[in-house]
């Protein structure tokens, strides 16, 4: 049986920079805000457990810099912008984009003052598509994955599915977990409730795909799920077309989720819907379910007796995706004791060969080299795509398929 060893959890579970991991995200670019949302004041927002300003100056240009005022230490997001930065609320000093001094209002500009005073911290940003996106790593910064969901022809929807009072690898993990639709999710998808899948898991260029069979509440009818894991943390589906309203066909919606790691416990996740241009099939209002916004701990002993004195025992799960992956995963506890799990080599292999992949890719940043999915060819950039979609198959179809693939098997 496969064992993740206290020493491993200790490494997968880092944040920080100086830390394996930590170090191992920071080869990455992160979603930090939605472009139409960042407008004309600061917002405070917290990475990778580094405590950040995220501005856009007067003349449209992006900054994310450390938090604090070099001054006083006040906050920055209180502040307000200018045309070359970010200028804050206590006593008028501004910050630039590079993380300078630029203005030290009282202070002669040729007394040298300003030039003294050591630069905030800076981080590269980009926009792609509706995101903002930062990279918080060495340079030179490899570039920023231009992904279908993000660039492709059609309609994007991006949302904060949620917070998780969690480690961001709980959620990612969640992802790459084929068994879990059946029996988390079986309120919102009946069709596939209480199945066990026939699955198997593949390594990719660029992270791990699962692919799942499961047989549904019609008779001859099989569910297919693919399901792709981009390294650092970037998992793709395909179960947004169920929520489409009219007839679906051309290129099967999909859809990416980002788990941020807001620090050691806590992430923000990400989410883009992608409907190609191709598919005629709409959205009718919100295209997505009620998001998971936990207010502190939702379970707690004795919980029901603590509003009153005649309670109905138990834990109500609303039957929606978001919420049921929220407060599962959120049950596991903010960090997992990984080294106390009992991982089935079957059902668990995704998990196995995903923790086993982070350490491999880990140590190979640490040797010089890129880590898996670190971009730097603009050629093989011009749009990723990602093949990840759900579909209904017949038994004959699917055999057929099997036969097909020993043939080419040999």
């Amino acid at each position: 049986m496969y064992r993740t060893t206290p020493e491993e959890n200790q490494i997968l579970n880092g944040v920080r920079a100086g830390t394996p991991m930590g170090e191992f995200l920071r080869r990455y670019w992160w979603p930090v805000g939605f472009t139409e949302k960042l407008k004309d004041r600061p917002t405070f927002v917290r990475v990778l457990g580094e405590d950040l300003v995220l501005f856009r100056d007067q003349r449209g240009k992006l900054g994310l810099i450390g938090a604090l005022c070099p001054h006083r230490r006040a906050n920055l997001c209180l502040g307000s912008t200018t045309a070359s930065g970010v200028r804050c609320k206590y006593h008028g000093w501004v910050v630039g984009a590079d993380g300078a001094v630029l203005e030290v209002p009282g202070e002669p500009r040729d007394g040298g003052f300003r030039e003294s005073v050591a630069k905030n911290a800076a981080y590269k940003t980009e926009e792609l598509g509706p995101l903002i996106f930062a990279y918080m790593g060495p340079q030179p910064a490899p570039l920023l994955p231009r992904y279908d969901f993000l660039v492709g022809e059609g309609v994007h929807y991006v949302t904060i599915q949620g917070f998780q009072n969690c480690h961001w690898l709980q959620c990612v993990e969640n992802g790459i977990d084929p068994v879990h639709p059946s029996f988390t999710h079986g309120g919102p998808w009946p069709d596939i409730a209480n199945t066990e899948p026939e699955l198997g898991f593949h390594e990719t260029e660029r992270g791990l795909v699962y692919k799942a069979y499961r047989k549904t509440k019609d008779k001859g009818v099989l569910n297919y799920r693919e399901h792709h894991l981009m390294m650092p943390g970037v998992s793709c589906g395909g179960s947004g077309g169920r929520y489409l309203d009219g007839q679906s066909a051309g290129t099967p919606v999909s859809a990416a989720r980002w788990s941020v790691p807001i620090d050691e416990t806590h992430t923000i996740l990400f989410r883009v819907r992608f409907k190609p241009e191709d598919n005629p099939a709409a959205y009718k209002g919100d295209p997505f379910t009620e998001r998971w916004r936990p207010v502190g701990q939702f379970i707690e002993p004795f919980k029901e007796y603590r509003s009153t004195n005649d309670p109905v025992l138990g834990y109500d799960v609303p039957p929606l995706h978001f919420i049921e992956d929220g407060m599962v995963v959120d049950s596991i506890g903010p960090v997992a004791d990984r080294e106390n799990e009992n991982l089935s080599p079957i059902v668990d292999a995704g998990i196995i060969m995903l923790r086993k992949m982070y350490l491999r890719e880990i140590a190979r940043m640490q040797a010089g080299e890129d880590p898996k999915n670190v971009v730097r060819d603009p050629e093989a950039n011009k749009v990723i795509k990602v093949t990840a979609y759900e579909r209904w198959v017949t038994e004959e179809e699917r055999e057929a398929e099997k036969k097909t693939s020993r043939q080419a098997a040999g």
